[in-house]
């Protein structure tokens, strides 16, 4: 048999580190950092984990894998539940905008997991996140934007496949069993967009399970567990029932082994949903180009595309920290207010001051027809300030910075984790972080350290 899924799993089963561009690894290494500050931060501020961790922990079981920053034990499923709540609760973690997908949420806390139990080495910890990214980024550009449409929320829906995929690979699963481990991954995705509407701090639940669903597919593999390997192309199959068939195949199989996704994805500069982050950048600069004072403001429009404006422009004053993650007026009022948009700026007094009240009134969020036609190879927001002594600053720009034809530095990656851990950690915490986790050679590096750090701060 060789059906969509048999392809897949032949590559990903074949791949050796060695294979691997290493600009590939890189953006690996700095992946991991990414997701494990904002794990380390999502400790302390995520709303759903205040409930998950204690429960995780009341649960036991057997000691398999760390709940880092909690520092327990526990089976490997549940610590990779319980990492992906953490990490997605502040929206700073990295996304994919041809997938609409958050991947290090759903296959780094499956990664981590497997990896403590098996006594994985650090390259092949880089090499399934590399293969999990892939895995789950081709399904998400293949199917999207119908899948959106639809309500789907694909970083749950997609994530489980990438998981089960990374988690297969550590395992060392054969073609056949990693087909089976993917299969019952898709088997097991979840995740609708309506919690964008009510309680978006719910949305950190569907990476979380996609990550614990990735490590018990690859576990009932290598057990002898069969799943279909018609999963994606069947009369009643993956594609079927999450696109309606419309789907990309040279998305979801074209250059095998060549193109990673991983280097598509864009990295997160403001915690809130990507799609305000045009818009941000845009507001940064107003306020520098005017130097106006707010107050001067008369009036604020900002068009963009309709999938942005569903999940960002239809809250105009935020009541909740989540709710003003998803709330592009907000984030567009506090960036014309204080240059910058920080996890910081989320804080109850924050979101009771009523000047960014004000401001955020006045911002106007408009559909262009232009802007959806170019969705999602373009990702972009067109703005216009007019202040009341008739000055105006107006201008589009394509992608927010972040994304790979627009990429962060080193530096920039730094100062923006430094700036979200401060409030939680001493700056040797994330000195240390970043040295394990980008710095020195593969060899000498573990996940095991890593573990120890997060226990020498955490406790």
């Amino acid at each position: 048999m060789d059906t969509l899924l048999c392809k897949l799993a032949r590559s990903y089963a074949s791949l050796s580190y060695d294979e691997v561009p290493a600009e590939v690894i890189e953006k690996a290494k700095r992946s991991l950092a990414d997701f494990l500050s904002e794990l380390a931060a999502g400790f302390y501020v995520g709303e759903l984990a205040e409930a998950v961790n204690p429960y995780l922990v009341e649960l036991g079981g057997k000691p398999e894998s760390t709940l880092l920053c909690v520092g327990r034990k526990m089976p490997a499923q549940n610590a990779a539940l319980g990492m992906g709540v953490m990490a997605h609760a502040i929206e700073l973690d990295d996304g994919h905008r041809w997938g609409t997908s958050h991947p290090a949420v759903a296959i780094m806390p499956a990664v981590l997991a497997m990896a403590e139990r098996e006594k994985s080495s650090y390259g092949e910890i880089l090499l399934a996140i590399v293969i999990g990214y892939d895995m789950m980024l081709r399904t998400a550009r293949a199917i999207n934007p119908a899948h959106l449409k639809k309500g789907f929320h694909s970083t749950g829906t997609c994530g489980s496949l990438g998981a089960a995929a990374a988690c297969a690979k550590l395992l060392n699963l054969d073609e056949e069993k990693t087909a089976y481990a993917i299969s019952m991954g898709g088997l097991q995705s979840a995740g609708l967009q309506e919690m964008l509407h009510d309680h978006p701090g719910a949305k950190p639940l569907q990476p979380g399970k996609s990550a614990s669903a990735g490590v018990l597919a690859a576990d009932l593999a290598k057990r002898g567990a069969k799943s279909p390997r018609t999963l994606f192309e069947g009369e009643h199959g993956w594609l079927k029932a999450m696109c309606d068939s419309n789907y990309s195949a040279e998305a979801l199989i074209g250059d095998l082994g060549t193109r990673f996704e991983i280097l598509y994805t864009y990295t997160k500069l403001y915690p809130t949903c990507r799609h305000c982050h045009a818009a941000i950048d845009l507001a940064r600069e107003a306020r520098e180009t005017l130097s106006c004072d707010p107050a001067d403001i008369e009036s604020i429009e900002v068009k963009t595309y309709r999938l942005g404006i569903v999940e960002v422009g239809r809250i105009q004053v935020p009541k909740t920290q989540q709710e003003a993650m998803f709330s592009l007026p907000f984030a567009v009022a506090i960036a014309l207010t204080r240059g910058n948009v920080t996890l910081q700026d989320y804080t109850p007094e924050t979101l009771s001051d009523p000047k960014l009240i004000s401001l955020a009134e006045k911002v106007h969020v408009m559909e262009d027809e232009k802007l959806n036609d170019l969705y999602p190879e373009e990702r972009g927001a067109h703005m216009k300030v007019v202040l009341r002594d008739g000055r105006s600053y107006e201008k589009y720009i394509p992608v927010a910075k972040g994304e790979p034809e627009f990429p962060v530095t080193d530096e920039d990656l730094k100062e923006k984790l430094q700036a979200m851990l401060s409030p939680y950690y001493p700056n040797a915490f994330f000195e240390g972080l970043w040295k394990m986790t980008v710095e020195g050679d593969i060899e000498s590096r573990s996940y095991e350290e890593i573990i120890e750090h997060f226990g020498r701060f955490c406790s």
